[in-house]
């Protein structure tokens, strides 16, 4: 029960005076998986509304997440309805650590700033996995502009002083739409850097507006409590020997 008190409050300090600014589908769109592309299932009832799994770490911004949801309910007429359940996944052994994120109105909605290709993948069942790039011109308002880079800075962000940084691996358009949208808003690109590998790592270095950093504090709190409960997580991980990707949000990892 205390827990329970101390994360209201601590949510309550990071939504306060925020909600109204926050644009919910460009705040998911920012913070979902763009490993190789979005995936989508659109022929399975279920999959179809997939829109991200969270690791037990992450379990303060799903409830972040879920609270901007419900205050947006409050004001419009188009209610979103979510339901976080466990994954569960045939062999998966680690399966269990992780929530996925279902809903039919929000993955409608998010699923509408991506022009999906089948690349010939299919699931197990049989069916078609689309993978979905971001359209070019998604983001009209600022403050959709502002709720994307905010969505994807709280999940693949860090900071040292006043220089903030975006790192994405293996993106198949994320890392460019946060790009184009850091220079239309006016931010100080300090070093855009794309390693090649067997993975590849994208990365932006930039000083945000003023308007923007607005947003990307509010997100700090959130920020720096996953990555100190990864943390500890990792250590508790490393004496198991564990070599797995602990925290990868990819469908197919």
């Amino acid at each position: 029960m205390k827990k329970l008190l101390l994360l209201i409050v601590f949510l309550c300090s990071c939504f306060s005076g925020f909600c109204q600014k926050i644009n919910v589908e460009s705040y998911v769109i920012g913070l979902v998986d763009d490993y190789q592309g979005r995936k989508w299932i659109k022929d399975d009832p279920n999959e179809s509304t997939f829109i991200d799994k969270f690791h037990a770490t992450e379990n303060i911004l799903y409830t972040y997440l879920d609270l901007l949801i419900k205050e947006e309910n409050r004001r419009s007429y188009d209610k979103v309805q979510t339901t976080f359940v466990k994954w569960e996944k045939p062999n998966c052994f680690y399966c269990h650590e992780f929530k996925r994120l279902l809903s039919t109105r929000l993955s409608e909605k998010v699923n509408e700033a991506y022009e999906f290709k089948w690349n010939k993948e299919t699931d197990p069942k049989g069916n078609k996995v689309y993978v979905g790039t971001l359209k070019p011109k998604v983001f009209k308002e600022d403050v959709e502009k502002y709720s994307f880079i905010a969505g994807a800075y709280v999940r693949y962000g860090s900071r040292e002083e006043e220089l903030y940084t975006i790192k994405f691996t293996n993106s198949l358009s994320k890392f460019d739409a946060v790009l184009r949208e850091l220079k239309a808003i006016r931010c100080e690109i300090e070093k855009v850097d794309v390693s090649d590998g067997a993975s590849v790592v994208q990365q932006i270095s930039f000083k945000p507006s003023k308007e923007l950093k607005v947003y990307l504090d509010k997100q700090e709190k959130l920020r720096l409590d996953i990555l100190a409960k990864k943390d500890k997580f990792s250590k508790e991980k490393e004496t198991e020997n564990k070599s797995y990707d602990l925290f990868t949000t990819s469908q197919d990892k």
